[in-house]
């Protein structure tokens, strides 16, 4: 027999399982077949409209929510914030996880948000991880004597600290080989002078100028898909890793005073 409980967990076990599909292809190609999405979507709906006909789902509270929350993630796509399979995901997961705004206000109350939301929350705040790593790689380039802002010297301070961060500096041919990793992160301006970027698009492409033996700056196309996955999970075991933190800070301040 239904009961929410039940609900709750196959709705786990078939998120985990087709975001755990669409990570592997994430990591091994940076691209997503649309028949996980679909599957995602099927799933939602006859384990939902399941908890309709039994009385365990609302469905107002369900259609409305899933369409705010996916109308929020199609805005940060078309914003930049993350690439159309990660929207795609977290649409799935609008779908997937119904709520009401009686259970919302319950759930904020205990510092958490909807899955969808959370999820994406923790994914992001999981993400900060890679300027910790890119710093390591990056010394760890300079212990072996490669001159990190070779050809770069005009670059100013500030911005060569950012580098440092959030860009990694590895040879020319291992990018080549692993292009659809990385984002070429230098490039000429139209002086002649080698700079370093920070967005997407780099325009013209100078590769031709630089011998395979070079190192460059690149930055790492996060599989952001992975970090959904973990999101998803630290969600369902733990909560909101931001909005927890946030009412942290908060009680800590109002005990200040």
């Amino acid at each position: 027999m239904l009961n929410h409980l039940t609900l709750h967990y196959a709705r786990s076990i078939v998120s985990i399982f087709l975001l755990s599909i669409s990570s592997f292809q994430d990591v091994r190609k940076r691209e997503i077949d649309d028949r996980v999405w679909i599957a995602f979507i099927v799933a939602a709906v006859l384990i939902n409209v399941a908890g309709v006909l039994t009385g365990l789902v609302e469905p107002a509270g369900w259609l409305v929510f899933a369409g705010l929350q996916s109308a929020l993630f199609i805005l940060l796509y078309y914003a930049g914030a993350f690439g159309g399979a990660d929207a795609k995901s977290l649409i799935c997961l609008s779908i997937m996880y119904p709520t009401c705004l009686a259970e919302f206000l319950t759930e904020l109350s205990v510092g958490r948000l909807t899955v969808p939301l959370s999820a994406f929350n923790n994914a992001i705040i999981l993400t900060l991880v890679f300027p910790v790593f890119n710093l390591l790689w990056n010394f760890s380039m300079k212990l072996r004597g490669v001159e990190l802002f070779k050809g770069l010297e005009e670059e100013g301070l500030h911005r060569k600290i950012a580098a440092i961060f959030l860009l990694m500096k590895i040879r020319f041919s291992h990018y080549c080989s692993n292009s659809f990793r990385f984002a070429l992160a230098e490039k000429y301006s139209r002086s002649g002078v080698k700079r370093i970027v920070f967005t997407k698009t780099l325009g013209e492409d100078f590769s031709s100028r630089i011998k395979d033996e070079e190192y460059v700056f690149t930055s790492f196309l996060i599989p952001l898909q992975v970090f959904i996955l973990l999101g998803l999970t630290v969600r369902l075991v733990y909560g909101d890793i931001l909005l927890l933190l946030t009412l942290m800070i908060v009680k800590l301040l109002i005990k200040g005073f």
